[in-house]
């Protein structure tokens, strides 16, 4: 079984549910009313890690205890994990969204960048570019800017940046953790 000790993050975290329980287990986001908080149970939360055995940053095993439904971070049937995938690959789906018009007809191919050639752009645009490897999930967006839960390398608490991503060029971090993300996410504090 993992031991979370409590970081700040995970502190803020914790207002947060508190906030939402005042309110009767609700919560407005940036562009969602979220109802009906479904705790991931003791058992499954225990035996979540990522793949390579590293513990889940304390933010996210004490968001897992109020709600595993919210954000859409987990798989749907057992067992239940992370919907993890390396970030170069969300960052394709993200490409390949881009590269066709909103009528869905693609673009034409002179006056664009192919997936590929956008990926290798945006990986060496990353706050560092071996974030590209590691396992991320993608999170609910604010307007145009899209959000990355990325498991690349943990701060001294075992908690990890959410990665801002907008205007088609610009990536940063964020967030520096979850429970950062959560607070401004519902209202509760702005980005840092």
């Amino acid at each position: 079984m993992t031991v979370h000790t409590m970081s700040v993050s995970a502190t803020k975290t914790k207002q947060v549910i508190e906030h939402l329980q005042r309110h009767g287990g609700q919560g407005q986001g940036w562009y969602h009313a979220h109802r009906d908080p479904r705790p991931l149970d003791e058992q499954t939360r225990a035996s979540l890690t990522l793949p390579d055995g590293r513990p889940l940053p304390p933010s996210l095993h004490a968001w897992l205890a109020f709600d595993a439904s919210w954000f859409g971070l987990l798989t749907d049937t057992p067992p239940r994990r992370l919907k993890l995938a390396p970030l170069k690959d969300l960052l394709r789906a993200q490409a390949r969204a881009m590269t066709n018009t909103p009528h869905g007809q693609e673009v034409p191919s002179e006056e664009a960048f192919s997936d590929e050639q956008m990926v290798q752009v945006w990986v060496g645009l990353l706050p560092h570019p071996a974030m590209a490897e590691a396992l991320a999930v993608e999170l609910p967006p604010s307007g145009s800017q899209q959000h990355f839960f990325v498991f690349h390398q943990p701060n001294p608490e075992g908690e990890y940046p959410i990665v801002g991503f907008a205007s088609a060029f610009e990536f940063w971090v964020k967030y520096p953790d979850f429970g950062a993300y959560l607070s401004h996410y519902f209202g509760l504090s702005k980005p840092d």
